[in-house]
């Protein structure tokens, strides 16, 4: 319950991008059902990593 009240806290201030370090994307599926608009990357090995990394501009 923390963690739900701690994601919405953030998209009511302004935060529309979220990166899930790991493998899996439970973690993506969960703010997805907080909020469908949010962007989500899930970064699970270098590939992903490298595509993440391409679509944040960094």
């Amino acid at each position: 319950m923390l963690w739900q009240q701690s994601v919405e806290t953030m998209i009511e201030a302004g935060v529309d991008t979220f990166v899930e370090i790991g493998p899996g994307s439970v973690l993506k599926g969960l703010i997805k059902k907080i909020n469908r608009s949010a962007t989500v990357y899930n970064i699970s090995d270098p590939e992903t990593l490298d595509q993440t990394i391409k679509e944040l501009n960094l």
